[in-house]
């Protein structure tokens, strides 16, 4: 099974495991915020500044360079023992009409500025990254914009050219993609630029951090089908969240799983709360610490200096994570009864105590104490559409006008991968949820099918809701293609009452998602869960 495999890779793979794991976070000095900011990031224990410098500013003529704008808050990084990380995705009016360098001129000019940055900054700056959400072309004008897997390419190209042989140490990331985007990263390393990065940098933004380490695997897996595993280094995470809550508990989970999957450095988007980001900061504007500033601070004085987290669980429906050699857990999973031994104190996101834990819930709960054992005395459920996305027992299919079940294949998508089929966009189905199609040969449904490896009696519940502005749609759940529930999506979400199902070993549970509306766009969320069997 992948879990199994990806379990036995992390526990005796080399090289970039053994490697700490540093928690780093996003500032915008070059944006005009204070010198202050830089005096509380440390204060929070972060090793780590992702910042930008202005192109502009630094060459406001051909060959000439001042870095007297980012001098203040580059020494001042320094002077607080962190290490700064500079993104480059400016312009600048000299070369290529303020447009994003293409030409050789303009990558001669970039690298150049760059070479100029790293002389500058000697001893303090030392790694670079490439471009900043690349695939979205939010960043990004003029011809670059026509083709930016090879625009890209050839800029990383120009820029180790120039830099290497002057600055051997420099470390060249690239590209910030937002979200793991296998699909640009693809044509990316097919113009080359995998040869010149030092490091693969993504965005994995998302909804839940469960399934990120599936990502990751693949990413690996297409670097060594392009030439060579590099280092995946995350230069932004983060989530948007109505209560400040969620983000610490989201931190918390995406650490150890980003951790655990071998990543050596992530940093949390942003420090301060942005006026169009504006509840996604570790502290408020007035400075004042919100609940991912108190994770932040936990992890990094708690949890990090044990060392990378090593996953325990045996199931994909339960995340547990072992810091040190017994010394924390950190776990969190669908249900099942736990037990832990050992002298322990227990601590929710933020670092609150918390009552020792009888049951996993998704919320997560920290252990810290030394010869500490945890394990799963009852079955977690034995199928969750999240935990468990993309991995037996389930598999997924779309139902094709005329022709009938078809599978659906992993597709490298422009944001994160997703189960479909070249023809068939629309119609996808994430761990986050499913969309439906229709073409003029009549209506396209997604489908989940749930494979029995056991027979028993199993119980199954669910629920589905429209996403906002989608035309409703058809739930239907068969038992080996018998009906056995249906409902809509509406304004309401389709609740799926507990059913008490027996199945033989082979047999199959389908959860089928129509189109009920008229063009066929219909987005839902959803979750199942299947316990059995016998529960």
């Amino acid at each position: 099974m992948r879990w199994a495999v990806l379990l036995a890779l992390l526990a005796g793979q080399p090289g970039w495991a053994e490697e700490p794991f540093k928690l780093g976070v996003q500032t915008h000095f070059e944006q005009g915020w204070g010198l202050h900011w830089a005096g509380i990031a440390a204060d929070l224990g972060a090793p780590l500044i992702r910042d930008e410098i202005g192109w502009v500013e630094a060459e406001p003529a051909r060959g000439q360079y001042d870095f007297s704008i980012a001098d203040p808050y580059m020494r001042e990084i320094a002077a607080q023992g962190m290490e700064p990380l500079i993104v480059w995705t400016d312009t600048n009016p000299l070369y290529d009409g303020k447009q994003t360098p293409d030409s050789d001129d303009g990558r001669a000019g970039l690298a150049n500025y760059l070479d100029a940055m790293l002389t500058h900054y000697a001893g303090t700056l030392t790694r670079i990254e490439i471009g900043n959400e690349v695939n979205s072309g939010n960043f990004l004008s003029g011809p670059f914009k026509e083709d930016p897997p090879r625009a890209l390419a050839a800029t990383v190209r120009a820029v180790a050219q120039r830099l290497k042989p002057r600055h051997p140490d420099v470390e060249i990331m690239c590209a910030g993609t937002n979200a793991i985007s296998l699909q640009f990263l693809r044509a990316f390393f097919r113009h080359g630029g995998l040869e010149d990065c030092d490091a693969i940098s993504i965005h994995p933004y998302r909804r839940h951090p469960e399934n990120v380490d599936l990502e990751i695997e693949d990413l690996r897996a297409l670097m060594r089908e392009m030439g060579g595993e590099k280092p995946i280094q995350v230069t932004e995470f983060g989530k948007w969240v109505e209560d400040p809550a969620e983000s610490a508990v989201y931190m918390v989970k995406m650490v150890a799983m980003l951790a655990a999957a071998g990543i050596d450095e992530a940093y949390w988007y942003a420090l301060v709360d942005e006026p169009w980001w504006p509840n996604m900061g570790l502290m408020t504007p007035k400075r004042a610490e919100k609940p991912a500033a108190k994770a932040f601070r936990f992890l990094q004085t708690k949890l990090l200096p044990l060392g990378r987290p090593v996953p325990r669980s045996v199931t994909r429906a339960a995340r547990i994570f072992e810091y040190g050699a017994g010394e924390a857990f950190v776990f969190w999973g669908v249900d099942g009864a736990v037990e832990i031994t050992g002298e322990a104190a227990f601590y929710d996101a933020t670092g609150k105590p918390v009552p020792r834990p009888t049951r996993l819930t998704e919320t997560p709960v920290i252990a810290l104490g030394q010869g500490l054992e945890l394990r799963v005395v009852t079955e977690a459920p034995i199928a969750d559409s999240l935990y468990q996305y993309g991995t037996p027992p389930w598999s997924y299919f779309a139902r094709r006008p005329g022709i009938g079940l078809t599978p659906l294949k992993t597709m490298e998508g422009r944001w994160s991968s997703y189960r479909g089929a070249p023809d068939l966009l629309p119609l996808r189905i994430t761990d986050q949820g499913i969309s439906t199609a229709r073409f003029s040969d009549g209506p396209y449904h997604a489908v989940e099918r749930f494979t029995a490896a056991a027979p028993g009696r199993y119980r199954v519940q669910g629920w589905w809701q429209a996403s906002k502005d989608s035309e409703p749609s058809q739930i239907l759940v068969t038992r080996n293609g018998t009906s056995i529930a249906e409902g809509r999506t509406g304004t309401e979400k389709f609740q799926l009452a507990p059913l008490d199902v027996t199945l033989e070993a082979g047999d199959r549970l389908e959860f089928e998602v129509a189109p009920a509306g008229p063009d066929g766009d219909g987005s839902v969320r959803r979750r199942i869960r299947i316990d059995g069997p016998d529960f």
